[in-house]
């Protein structure tokens, strides 16, 4: 099987512990990438600076940075000083960090606008990120004004910047209503920029909107009913390399210590990839291609992490992790 490189998305490795040693835990389970929240990036501005976090990441073998999600990018009278400050600091974070990517969110509000009418900024965005080194990825939403993957291919190729493209998002494309066929046809290889994998039921849970759903039911690669397998080998076909974002967002993820949360992530995903890399290939003995254990469920967390929630001195009890979109309790 091949080795791959992982990249741990925010939500995946959230917490209340100080960024240095969420990034430390990163990089011990295995990934060589992650992507920063606006809210990790704004602390680091204010405390110990972007220098310092390069280096943090460089002895944590931390090669792929992506930034983001940039929201209210576009000309708008919700567009508020928090928007252009959230704007500053991801350009300048890029700069500083030898950023891979930006991503923006397309517009979920209540009264959102035509995407025709975001083109001139998603342009003028674009350029913006490349002048500091870093793709700018558009991340399509299900509740969003581009629903779908494939509207959101064809919004980034109409606006014909070079250096945009869209982040498939396995939980928003599959929900979205796309399938591998639809996938394969409407996204060219220049188009695709990043791959997210996370897993779910067949459908959204009883009780949960979509949003509520990718905040909290985001499983483990491999723990659903997709076919993540066959979406790897898509889009492969479609020049996607490496690395394999991972989303997790669940109860049980968020209860866990985070370097045992991000290490059964990590084996989860490589489960799924040595799936992938196995069609075709003669049969072989199951055995772990690295040094992670082969499945979440062969995993043992230790008694005793290095990085883990807080814990509650009255009790004794781990509180749980943090979100990284919101700051609310996970």
């Amino acid at each position: 099987m091949q080795e791959h490189d992982l990249l741990a998305t925010s939500g995946t490795w959230a917490g209340d512990a100080p960024v240095a040693e969420r990034v430390r835990a990163v990089g011990d389970a295995g990934f060589s990438g992650l992507s920063l929240s606006l809210d990790d990036l704004h602390e680091v501005r204010a405390t110990t600076g972007f220098a310092a976090l390069r280096r943090v990441l460089d002895r944590a073998g931390i090669v792929w940075v992506q930034l983001g999600p940039l929201v209210r990018w576009w000309s708008s009278p919700q567009r508020s000083t928090d928007d252009e400050a959230d704007r500053g600091v991801l350009l300048e974070a890029a700069s500083a960090l030898g950023a891979w990517q930006v991503v923006a969110r397309a517009d979920s509000g209540v009264a959102a606008v035509s995407p025709v009418a975001m083109v001139d900024d998603w342009v003028d965005l674009a350029a913006q990120a490349e002048k500091v080194g870093a793709q700018l990825l558009l991340e399509q939403e299900t509740w969003s004004n581009l629903p779908t993957l494939e509207r959101a291919a064809r919004f980034v190729t109409a606006a014909g910047h070079p250096n945009g493209a869209v982040l498939l998002d396995a939980m928003h494309t599959l929900r979205g209503g796309s399938t591998l066929a639809s996938i394969a046809q409407a996204l060219t290889p220049g188009v695709l920029g990043a791959v997210e994998l996370s897993d779910g039921l067949l459908h959204t849970p009883a009780g949960l909107t979509l949003a509520e759903e990718a905040r909290s039911a985001r499983h483990l690669p491999g723990a659903g009913a997709w076919d993540l397998p066959g979406l790897v080998r898509i889009t492969r076909d479609l020049g996607h390399d490496e690395p394999w974002g991972v989303e997790v967002r669940t109860d049980a993820h968020r209860a866990m210590p985070l370097a045992d949360a991000l290490r059964t992530a990590a084996a989860a995903t490589r489960a799924v990839l040595d799936a992938a890399d196995a069609v075709g290939q003669p049969a072989a003995p199951a055995m772990p291609s690295t040094p992670a254990p082969t499945s979440a469920v062969d995993f043992e967390p230790s008694s005793a992490p290095a990085v883990g929630p807080a814990i509650d001195t009255t009790t004794g009890m781990h509180l749980p992790r943090r979100d990284a979109d919101t700051g609310a309790p996970a």
